[in-house]
This record gives structure tokens, C-alpha cells and sequence, in this order.
């Protein structure tokens, strides 16, 4: 089967509708793969110009039951939340046991036609342009096993918001952690609304790092909270669209130092900035003696006045311009700093979790920086780690309260790329579309690059894949370390010249994963972490679940659908062949990634950990084993 890399066009739609239909791809897509639901896949009787090879029909009920329901117990309207119209077949499960068809394994929004059905006895002003999908669709749904007599109409669905509460109730989920997820969808499609209402434009091979930071319109492939943005008290609430949280403003606190925990030398390099803000007022910064300066953003002074009474908040006449990253808290200041940056704790709940840092983040960043990345098996020629350099975080006894006073000094390989001749792209914009200006509607890696033939993306994705490889997994294999390697935290290294992939910038340690025996015995290094740090593996297997997450199913998987090489198998191949490369046979990460028998692997569960409550912690479900995956054809 041919396949297109320019998937069916949601840009048609109005934003709002877009907007929900990004939230409700991503909810299906972690309710599926993470076996929330039971999907089965049924082919559609012939294509007719409907663009659908086939239909995902999403069941509610006991997941947890080894079998599903008899045949002879047909499903009924009622058991059914949601029907995909897909435009290529989907990954199976390899134990799929429905004898209605297969059981959906890895269900990816980009399997997805822009179009979610529900069975509901309610009006649709606009369901007539779908009705002859919707009429295929039921049809695919006639014999054994089905019983839809009496069924109500099937509309367009009608809110991510309503799915999401059908499949609450169903699970017998808390009504506050209800209520409290709604919310966070709530925020998530008006952000995102907003994104497509207002897209950046169009990032060239010429732009510097920030702009490609800031060209992000949709970002995280399937978190299903991908655009939340909520505002946690005291910060006021902020609407879409009023505030640009990209270009904002750095102010300066002033706390006793005897309430902060200081690692390595962050008032020496944080003196530029003390020196630039007081050039910006006019006057010296009047710091009482024993007190440290700290800078914080602009939006977290409100937390500062309200939970730490001590501290002395400088006027907003001290305050430098800066920069957001795509992660916001990551920042850069272009008026004090030039190979430096900033990670800044911000009450600001981005997808899922609360963008403040920890105090065993802030305790462990420069320390495994100066003692631990020296010693790494790794390619300095083609990866480097970009380091924290000192930290600061309050001594509140509270950690929740304390990380909300803290700051990172960070390597900005970034700022100084040019000199070095190369042009540095954060991998999340290559796989991002839907931008404004000339070309804005074509993924910016096809578009930047010239790959506008199989052949081409063939090529460039075979030395990407080598070099992502050569990069990360030799601290892996030989130390037991593996970075969060997902397209948000690595920087892709281009000459500026040739646009050949040089190497990786990898940045942000708080999804390290780390086996501290097989560290000890390769490097003789001992870790300095906190005790009950998320960053401990209990075993290797540990270990190679992190960088599988990460580097495997977000951030490969997403690059080589964008390439058009997911469905006919060819980007795995590639995959496999540079793991065999690279892998030794008796290394347990062989078996663990490669062997026939590993048709599942561990993933990290987005709505699972949400139901919890958790962040830092992964949960895991058995997700396909992508790594084995040979296409559609074969």
C-alpha cells in the first residue's frame, strides 16, 4: 500500500472544531493503547471517495476481563463510545481474541480521520456531509456480534468533554478527579483553539533556535492534556490570547539566605543578570545583607508574596525581557545571557503536571552535570548534554512549597550555535504543521529539507535514526543511564551550510533514568540524589523502558509517520537495522528491544497516571512493540 504523508486536511474545519478534535484523537488514542477501552478494528465494504479504509469502534466495559464479550452477547449502541473512521489500518494486538474482528493494539491520532461518531438521539444541523460515512460505517457494524435495532443516529461527536465523561462514569473514576480532568480539557482546547486561530509562522532553516522553540501549534502527538494551560492560584487566570507567554518578563526576589538550599556557584552566574536588571532601573538593587537574589518569572511573584512572607520582592522596574522555550519555564535573556539560559519554577500546570522544580531536582541537576555526564560512554562528537551549572531552592520543610522558589542556571548550546557554524532545531518543530505563511501547511522537516520523494525521507530518515542511536544508547549499554530522549528535550544539531545532521543537544534530567549499580561498576561514580528520587531504576529493564517511551514510541514513531514510513514498514526497518548495529547480541537490551518474543513493552500510561494523580512516577501498560512493526503490506 502506497502511502501519502499529507494525511487528510483538518485545516478546512473551523478552529474550535479542530481544537476538539485534538483533544478527542489524543483521549481515544491513550483510552486504546493503554487498554482503557477495548477498539476493534472492522474494514469498511469499499473505500467509495469516503477516505476511510476502515472504522475504530471504541467499546465501554470490563477491559480488565481476559476475554472479551461472546459473540452470542451481542454489543448494543449502548456499549459503544466512540466509532473512528481511520484512513489506514491501525496496529493490532498480537493476542487479539474478538471474534468480530481485530482488537486494536496502538490506536495513533494520525490513524484518524478528522471525524469522531457517536451513537445519540440528537439533531445535527451539519451531519448531513457525513452521512454517507456514517452510513458505512453502520453498515460495518451488521452481523453477528452487533445488534444495533432501535439504535439512536450517528452524529459527528458532539464534545471531547461529554466522551470523556461517558468513559468516567463508566470506570466509576471519583467525580472530583472528573471534574478536575474536564477542566484540564477544557483549558487544553481553548489553548488550542487559540494556537489555530493564531498560528506562529512557518520557522526557515535560517531562523535561530527561539523562533523554532516558539513555532510549536500543537506539540505533544498524544498526550491527551497536549495545550492545558492552567493558571494556579494566587496567578490570576489568564485567557487565551491575552498574555504571551513566550515573551514575558524576569523579575527579581530577594531571599534570606539561610532559607535556601544553593548548589555551586549560582550568585556568581547569576551576577549579569542582577547587573543587566539594575542598568534596566537606573539604580542598584537594594539587596539586604545575608539575602540572595533570585530571579523568577513574572507570573510567579504571586506564589513568592503568598507562600514565602520573608522574601523581598524588587520592584517591577528590576525586570529583563526573555524568552520562553516550548516547555515556557525554560527561558533565555537575550539582553544579560549568551551561553547561558534559565529553568524557572512556574505555578503553571502545563499538560499534566505543575511546572515548578523539585527540590531533588534542583539538588541533583548540577551534580550529576559536573559528576556524572563527564564520566558517560557517550560520542562528544555527536551528543552533548546541556548542563545546569548551579541551582538554588527554598528550605521550606514543605517540598511542595518550596519548588515554588527555585531556579536552574543552564548551558545554552543554543545561543551560540552560529559560531560554531551549525543551526540548532528543537526536534518537536520538525514534525509540527499548520503554521502560517507560504508553506505553513506542509511538516516543517519535509518542507525544510527538500524531502519531497520516498526516496529522499528514505534517506534523510536512515542517518537520523543512526545518529539518534549513536547518541543515546551507549550510556544505556555500558552505564545504565538513559536519557529522556522524547523530541522536546533534544536539540538537533544541522550544519548551517550543508543542513547535515551533525549530532543532538540533550537537555532536562528530570525524566533521567538511572541504574546505579551498573553506574558504579562502569564509571566508579557514585549518584548524588535525594532519597526517593523518580530518577532511580530498579533494574536495567528499568532503564530500557525509558528510553523505549521516549525515544522509540514518541519520539521516533511521530517522525516516521511524518515521513510517510510508518504504514509500509520501511521507517522500522531502518530502526531495526541501526539497532542490530549497534546492540550487542548478548546484551540483555537486545532481547529486551529485539527479540521476536517481546511483541509488547512496557509504555507509560498518560490517562492511567492522571487518574492518580501522578507525574514523576510512570505507570505502564503492555503497548505493541512498535520496534518489531513491519507495516501493513508485509
Amino acid at each position: 500500500m502506497s502511502e501519502s504523508i499529507n494525511m487528510p486536511s483538518k485545516s478546512d474545519l473551523p478552529p474550535a472544531q479542530r481544537a476538539a478534535l485534538a483533544t478527542a484523537a489524543r483521549l481515544l488514542s491513550c483510552l486504546v493503547t493503554e487498554s482503557l477501552v477495548r477498539a476493534i478494528y472492522l474494514q469498511l465494504a469499499n473505500d467509495a471517495g469516503l477516505g476511510a479504509t476502515g472504522v475504530a469502534v471504541c467499546l465501554l466495559g470490563d477491559v480488565s476481563a481476559m476475554e472479551p464479550q461472546p459473540i452470542d452477547q451481542p454489543y448494543t449502541a449502548s456499549n459503544i463510545l466512540a466509532l473512528i473512521p481511520l484512513h489506514h489500518v491501525p496496529v493490532f494486538k498480537h493476542d487479539g481474541a474478538d471474534p468480530r474482528g481485530k482488537e486494536i493494539g496502538l490506536l495513533d491520532p494520525m490513524d484518524m480521520l478528522p471525524l469522531v461518531l457517536e451513537f445519540v438521539d440528537e439533531v445535527v444541523v451539519d451531519g448531513a456531509k457525513h452521512a454517507a460515512l456514517a452510513t458505512a460505517v453502520r453498515h460495518s457494524l451488521i452481523g453477528p456480534g452487533w445488534d444495533l435495532a432501535g439504535s439512536p443516529p450517528l452524529i459527528p461527536l458532539r464534545s471531547p468533554l461529554l466522551l470523556w465523561e461517558t468513559f468516567a462514569r463508566s470506570m466509576k473514576i471519583q467525580p472530583d478527579i472528573i471534574q478536575d480532568i474536564t477542566a484540564e480539557f477544557e483549558t487544553s482546547i481553548l489553548w488550542q483553539q487559540e494556537s489555530f486561530e493564531n498560528p506562529p509562522n512557518a520557522p526557515q532553516f535560517s531562523d535561530p533556535s527561539i523562533v523554532w522553540e516558539q513555532s510549536i501549534v500543537e506539540g505533544h502527538p498524544t498526550h491527551p492534556m497536549h495545550k492545558t494551560r492552567m493558571f494556579l492560584p494566587p496567578i490570576r487566570e489568564i485567557t487565551p490570547g491575552t498574555y504571551d507567554l513566550y515573551h514575558t518578563k524576569l523579575r527579581f526576589v530577594a531571599v534570606p539566605r539561610d532559607d535556601l538550599k544553593i548548589t555551586f556557584d549560582f550568585e556568581r552566574l547569576t551576577e549579569p543578570l542582577r547587573a543587566a536588571a539594575a542598568a534596566t532601573a537606573g539604580k542598584d538593587l537594594p539587596v539586604p545583607d545575608n539575602f540572595v537574589v533570585v530571579p523568577v518569572h513574572e507570573l510567579q511573584v504571586a506564589h513568592i508574596q503568598a507562600k514565602f512572607p520573608e522574601v523581598i520582592v524588587f520592584g517591577p522596574e528590576f525586570h529583563l525581557p526573555i524568552l520562553g522555550m516550548q516547555s515556557v519555564r525554560s527561558v533565555i535573556v537575550p539582553t544579560a545571557y549568551h551561553d547561558l539560559s534559565l529553568k524557572l519554577g512556574v505555578g503553571i500546570k502545563l499538560t499534566s503536571a505543575v511546572r515548578t522544580i523539585s527540590p531533588p531536582s534542583a539538588y541533583l541537576g548540577p551534580r550529576f552535570s559536573a559528576q556524572v555526564v563527564p564520566a558517560l560512554t557517550m560520542n562528544r562528537n555527536i551528543i552533548t548534554v546541556a548542563r545546569e551549572l548551579a541551582s538554588v531552592v527554598h528550605a521550606h520543610p514543605d517540598p511542595d512549597v518550596a519548588k515554588h522558589c527555585a531556579a536552574i542556571v543552564r548551558e545554552a548550546h543554543e545561543n551560540t550555535s552560529e559560531e560554531r557554524g551549525e543551526r540548532l532545531i528543537v526536534c518537536t518543530s520538525l514534525v509540527e504543521k499548520g503554521h502560517a505563511g507560504e508553506g505553513g501547511d506542509e511538516y516543517a522537516v519535509i518542507r525544510v529539507f527538500g524531502l519531497d520523494t520516498e526516496e529522499k525521507r528514505v534517506d534523510w530518515l536512515d542517518k537520523f535514526v543512526k545518529m539518534f542511536f549513536d547518541a543515546f544508547l551507549p550510556s544505556v549499554l555500558h552505564n545504565g543511564v538513559a536519557f529522556e530522549a522524547h523530541p522536546q528535550n533534544c536539540v538537533a544539531r544541522f550544519d548551517i551550510n550543508t543542513k547535515e545532521l551533525k549530532g543532538f543537544i540533550i537537555r532536562d534530567f528530570g525524566g533521567l533514568r538511572v541504574h546505579q549499580a551498573s553506574l558504579k561498576a562502569s564509571t566508579g561514580v557514585d549518584l548524588d540524589f535525594v532519597e526517593g528520587h523518580s530518577i532511580i531504576a530498579d533494574d536495567p529493564d528499568d532503564v530500557y523502558v525509558r528510553l523505549w517511551h521516549a525515544g522509540i514510541h514518541n519520539h521516533l514513531q511521530q517522525l516516521i509517520r511524518v515521513l510517510g514510513l510508518h504504514y509500509n514498514g520501511k521507517g522500522w526497518d531502518l530502526v531495526r537495522k541501526h539497532l542490530r548495529a549497534i546492540i550487542p547480541k548478548d546484551h540483555s537490551l537486545y532481547a529486551a528491544w529485539l527479540s521476536p518474543e517481546r511483541k509488547t513493552f512496557p509504555g507509560k500510561c498518560f490517562m492511567r497516571m492522571r487518574f492518580q494523580g501522578m507525574y514523576r512516577f510512570h505507570l505502564h501498560a503492555p503497548f505493541p512493540n512498535l520496534i518489531l512493526y513491519e507495516g501493513i503490506e508485509q
